[in-house]
């Protein structure tokens, strides 16, 4: 029997002067002067979500409305949520503002913003026939249990930003923090980035926080390891934080080897002229010094004039043991101090 009433209801609701008098009824006052009914329509199903879609008691309207300060329009919308229970429906408005964000969600994928680029507002309206009085919240901020002297972030409708790069992580958390490797590891931006934040979450972590560690793992295969990872090219994968070194062996055996490959090719098809195997040794030599080149800015951001000296006068094979000497190095000296 509900659901009979809810399709017949929703019927009515397709009608503009029905949704007319419902806002009015709803709104009342002198604002509702501001708002101009000619422009009432139902936004179309095909622009609705999947999500929306599934709601099929629920109707979205829009009307426009007049910002006489900033002379133009702005769109105003109208969610109606029909329900019918013999009884209310605890935690009501958990379930309009569920709505709302899937409304404001599709409205954003669709650029329907208004003007100022900010979302439009929206009035739910929960349709109500049962016999019992309706003795639930209607607002979702008291069902929240509200803090003393609550923090900023705390209320239902707003959020704290932690701008990683901008945030003092090892001076709120402290350094025994795991947390603080973890969000690095989040920033990387090469596979040299990965073993030291790696190694700090491993010295801080316990027996008893094997889940924690194995879930760390999971993240760097699943999420980070495959961002990182060259198109078409096979992610390395770890089973445990202290395997970071042999994984970066291999990771930089792999990377070599494609820049050697692709050096050589250029080599033959420049070389022909002075001869194919000569073009292969300059074409390996140009892989070699592209790699540490790559590696470098990588690990240190910039590529320095001495660097770029060291680098043409390299002897065969102190390009590859220099690159390997990046992983552990502390300072751009420290890769060569041994020669």
């Amino acid at each position: 029997m509900a659901e009979e009433h809810d399709k017949t209801h929703r019927l009515i609701f397709f009608f503009p002067r029905i949704i007319a008098d419902m806002i009015r009824l709803l709104l009342g006052g002198d604002w509702v002067e501001r708002l101009d009914f000619s422009t009432l329509e139902k936004v179309p199903e095909r622009l609705l979500s999947p999500e929306l879609l599934r709601r099929e008691q629920d109707v979205l309207w829009r009307v426009a409305y007049s910002c006489p300060e900033e002379e133009k329009l702005d769109w105003f919308f109208f969610y109606l949520h029909i329900e019918h229970q013999s009884n209310p429906r605890p935690k009501m408005s958990l379930f309009t503002s569920g709505y709302k964000l899937l409304a404001w969600q599709d409205l954003l994928r669709r650029d329907a913003l208004v003007p100022d680029n900010k979302l439009p507002p929206i009035l739910s309206l929960v349709f109500y026939t049962g016999e019992r009085v309706w003795k639930v919240a209607t607002s979702l901020s008291d069902e929240v249990k509200t803090l003393p002297e609550a923090p900023d972030g705390t209320d239902p409708w707003s959020y704290r930003l932690i701008d990683v790069k901008r945030y003092p992580l090892q001076e709120i958390l402290g350094e025994d923090s795991p947390l603080v490797g973890i969000l690095q590891l989040a920033q990387a931006k090469s596979f040299e980035d990965l073993p030291g934040p790696a190694k700090a979450i491993s010295d801080l972590l316990g027996p008893e926080d094997y889940e924690l560690r194995q879930a760390v793992v999971t993240m760097i295969n699943e999420e980070i390891c495959p961002k990182l990872a060259d198109d078409g090219e096979e992610p390395p994968r770890i089973t445990d934080l202290e395997e970071f070194p042999t994984m970066m062996e291999q990771t930089m055996d792999s990377i070599i080897h494609r820049l050697r490959m692709e050096g050589e090719a250029r080599g033959k098809a420049e070389g022909e002229a002075r001869g194919e195997a000569r073009g292969k040794v300059e074409g390996k030599a140009e892989g070699e010094a592209n790699l540490f080149k790559e590696l470098f800015v990588a690990r240190y951001g910039d590529l320095p004039g001495w660097v770029r000296e060291r680098i043409a006068a390299a002897k065969k094979g102190q390009l590859v043991t220099w690159a390997k000497r990046l992983l552990t190095s502390q300072r751009p000296e420290d890769v060569f101090e041994q020669e």
